[in-house]
């Protein structure tokens, strides 16, 4: 233990010290080593913690430099002092932090500007990193650390520098689920939105704009590292700006595959918990969007929210899911919650489905990926409600095709055709429907004969020979009635035996 005198005389000694370093740097280093091992917290603490934390940051790079640059026969030496270095700078934290947690954090940063240490990117890292492991709030470094990108002083090349060693900060950070988490999400989406949608003629356009590739890998490594229900929140604001009348497909080509990557790494639980009131109306504005882009990152996106059991490659393109044959299709007991979910939202479902197949059945990966959408639902909710709902889509797109297939591409009606049959027999995988799947093979096998280009798979180009008949029958498409039929057969000896569960 020291006195409180000696303690006295040895802070006013590193204050005297501190204003110039060139000399005595083991001297210094030493006193700073006994305070740190003889003073009691409530000795330290009462004192002002500027001048032993400049101090040390300035030996500790001292030492951190001279062993870059020393030749291996001294390098023991140097590197038990650069130990020494650090040890006294993690003591003087654990005795700061918490109680003068943003004076630290300020003081460390004001040093590390004033002596230009960014371009030390590895050395600034581990002075911040040993800041976050004894207590300090990652939402007060991150704060402190954009306000300072944000200054007047900071130039372009050192926020970039600061960029980087933020973006590896946060994919090592753990963030709590609080308020202040929350906080820091919309700062950052805030910062990215206005990175992306910067033009030249905005102001500061340079600084923001140079920018958004950090921040794209700053909110990467971020969500890696916090809740569930976090990444929810950075999802409802991306999908926000999808549907904002002002962002053009160039914009959302820019964050399109990081909310697909939100979205894939989301841990969905009910649907209900995962596709909320405020997220769900979004991605079905985006479905049923005209532009192409939007409704297809829609569909990326509800697809990772809603394949909880890794179906996806299945549904990569239509193809007829023959009866007793093995696909590798899990799937188990639905929640009755899930099947509520269905029905509530039904007509929004159907119609935004409708609209974003009519809208984009010319883009051959926007069809496929809308079908693997509605795949996803009737094998994730493999339910008579989703099977009837799912049916009900198909035939009204089926009519809705029929009777428009002299306004559009004849090429088109094949592709929408090849679609509806490949989910009808689908349906009758999951459920194993008996007569619906006579049904569906009969319709096959015409097609087959008469009119092949009605089965999947779809092409690009379908080539025929010089006297082909294209035939248009009657007997080639699916009829209502013969559908209901089909389902109603199935279901309904199973009202009663459904394999639903609750959630609980």
């Amino acid at each position: 233990m020291i006195t409180d005198m000696k303690l006295k005389d040895k802070m006013d000694h590193i204050q005297r010290m501190c204003k110039d370093l060139s000399r005595d740097q083991n001297k210094l280093l030493n006193n700073i080593i006994y305070i740190t091992k003889n003073a009691l917290p409530h000795q330290l603490i009462i004192y002002d913690p500027n001048n032993i934390i400049v101090c040390i940051i300035q030996l500790y790079f001292y030492y951190y430099d001279i062993l870059l640059r020393t030749d291996n026969i001294f390098i023991y030496k140097r590197r038990k002092r650069y130990r020494h270095a650090r040890e006294c700078y993690n003591n003087l934290l654990k005795i700061y932090i918490p109680k003068r947690s943003r004076e630290t954090l300020e003081i460390i940063l004001d040093t590390i500007c004033e002596n230009k240490l960014w371009e030390f990117e590895t050395f600034c890292f581990d002075l911040i990193c040993d800041l976050l492991k004894y207590g300090l709030s990652g939402s007060i470094m991150f704060h402190a650390i954009w306000d300072k990108i944000e200054g007047p002083d900071m130039n372009i090349e050192d926020s970039k520098r600061i960029m980087r060693i933020l973006y590896e900060l946060l994919n090592v950070y753990e963030w709590p689920n609080t308020h202040d988490t929350i906080i820091v999400i919309e700062r950052i989406l805030n910062l990215f939105y206005i990175s992306i949608t910067t033009t030249e003629s905005t102001i500061n356009f340079i600084p923001y704009a140079t920018l958004k590739k950090s921040l794209e890998v700053c909110i990467i490594n971020m969500v890696k590292h916090i809740y569930n229900y976090h990444l929810l929140i950075i999802i409802h604001h991306m999908c926000s700006w999808v549907v904002e009348t002002e962002m053009t497909d160039e914009f959302i080509l820019q964050f399109g595959s990081t909310l697909e990557y939100i979205a894939f790494i989301h841990n969905v639980t009910l649907y209900e918990k995962t596709l909320t009131p405020k997220i769900f109306p979004l991605l079905m504005e985006m479905i049923a969007s005209t532009s192409k882009i939007s409704s297809l990152l829609g569909n990326r996106v509800i697809q990772h929210l809603l394949d909880r059991k890794e179906n996806k490659a299945n549904f990569d393109t239509p193809k007829i899911f023959f009866e007793d044959a093995n696909f590798d299709i899990k799937m188990e007991r639905y929640y009755k919650e899930d099947k509520l979910f269905c029905k509530y939202h039904r007509e929004i479902l159907h119609d935004s489905f409708l609209k974003g197949i009519l809208n984009h059945c010319s883009s051959r990966m926007n069809l496929e990926s809308i079908y693997c959408t509605i795949c996803l639902i009737a094998v994730e909710v493999p339910c008579g409600f989703t099977a009837a709902a799912v049916v009900c889509l198909l035939m009204n797109l089926q009519d809705i095709t029929l009777k428009g297939q002299n306004k559009r591409h004849v090429e088109i009606s094949y592709h929408i055709h090849a679609t509806v049959i490949a989910i009808m027999s689908l349906l009758c995988w999951i459920h194993k429907a008996d007569v619906f799947y006579e049904y569906v093979n009969k319709i096959m096998l015409e097609r087959a004969q008469w009119a092949p280009h009605l089965n999947p798979p779809i092409q690009s180009q379908y080539n025929f020979a010089a006297h082909h008949i294209l035939w248009n029958k009657p007997d080639l498409f699916f009829v209502d009635w013969e559908a209901r039929y089909g389902l109603w057969k199935c279901f309904r000896l199973r009202e009663t035996d459904e394999q639903e569960i609750d959630a609980d």
